[in-house]
Formats: structure tokens, sequence, C-alpha cells
């Protein structure tokens, strides 16, 4: 008599990142093809106020009920300041809505898979003649990211565990500088692999030039 194997299914975790901007859900939108997320959800939201995006992202997340969210952004983006974000963080710790952001431009990120800054970096202008230099056409935009960026986060990836620490070592000259830290996308990266797993990227094939 033949055996019937358990159903050991169970249901995952499901994660929801909410963007203020299209190019940012278009690269996350890339990450969650690449690295074959099936229960991670990128969502732009459009929203040019901190407040517009955190009411948003807390919508979003009740009306289809996820797990956990995350309300990403560069400061540049809401015209966010350091003592409105501490609020929001505290409003909704333990919530499991989160804050994952860049100051003062998620273009931070894309720079630190390059290198680390020594000081702390308030312009966001400054990150555009390294990208161009380091990514052939880059123009950090959804129309970018629809042409000639479409692998964008494929050609990023190979560095991407050299970025999360660039990160951490640079939020600590933040710290410093300011008195907080430059950017979350470390505690939002170890939530993705928490909760979506390990990236599989055996489908996948280009690297960074």
């Amino acid at each position: 008599m033949a055996t019937r194997k358990r159903n050991n299914t169970q249901t995952k975790t499901t994660l929801l990142l909410v963007t203020a901007t299209e190019a940012e859900a278009l690269y996350f939108s890339q990450m969650r093809k690449d690295c074959r997320y099936g229960n991670l959800t990128v969502v732009n939201s459009g929203a040019t106020s901190l407040k517009a995006l955190i009411t948003f992202t807390v919508k979003e997340k009740n009306r289809q009920r996820y797990d956990e969210a995350y309300a990403l952004f560069g400061f540049d983006e809401v015209g966010a300041t350091r003592e409105e974000v501490r609020q929001y963080e505290e409003k909704f710790a333990g919530k499991r809505i989160h804050l994952c952001y860049f100051e003062p431009s998620f273009k931070l990120w894309l720079y630190l898979h390059l290198g680390k800054p020594q000081s702390f970096i308030a312009d966001p202008a400054a990150f555009d003649a390294p990208l161009a230099k380091a990514i052939e056409g880059f123009n950090w935009s959804g129309e970018y990211l629809l042409t000639d960026g479409i692998n964008l986060h494929m050609k990023l990836f190979p560095r991407h565990s050299v970025a999360d620490q660039n990160a951490r070592d640079y939020n600590r000259i933040a710290i410093q500088a300011t008195g907080e830290k430059a950017t979350t996308m470390p505690e939002l990266n170890k939530a993705i692999t928490e909760i979506c797993g390990q990236a599989d990227m055996s489908h996948n094939t280009k690297v960074f030039k």
C-alpha cells in the first residue's frame, strides 16, 4: 500500500514594499524578478511627502493584509527631515510598518555598490558623476529603468553584499556627522532575506562590468 505524503506546505509571510517614486519601484521590481522573491510585492505610491507615503503604506498593508510593510524613500524625494523620520519610526515601532530611507537620496544605495564615502554627503548631485562613469548610460529615472537600465539590478547584484557592508560602515560616519543613520537599507535587506529567503540567481548570468 502506497504511503501518502504529508503536505508540509506552509503559508509564506508576505512583505510589502511601497516606494516614493516610479524609478525605485522599477528597481525593486527588477530585484523581485531577478531573485525570485514570490512573496514580495512592490508598489509605487507616487507620494511627494513623507506623510502621504506613510498613509499610503498603512492603507495598502491593511487592505491586502500583508504581514510586514516598508515605506522606502530618499529624503530629497519627499522633503523629509531627520526629526520627521524619527517621529514616524517611533510611532510605528512594533507595528510591522517600517521606514527604509536614504539621506540625501536613494542614489546613495546605488553608489554604495561602487564604494564607501569617507565623509558625510549632503548633496544628492554628488553621486551623479561616479554613477555615470561606472554605469554606461546611467540616468536615474523610470524611463531609463524601462530601457537601457532594464538590467540595472542584475548588474549591481554581484556587489550587493559589499554595498550592504558599505552602508553599515557609512552609517557610522553619518551618525558622527548628524546623529542619525544615513540609510536603513541593511534592515530591509535583512527582512527580505528572513521573509523571502536567499536570492535564487541560478537563472541569471549577467555581471557588473
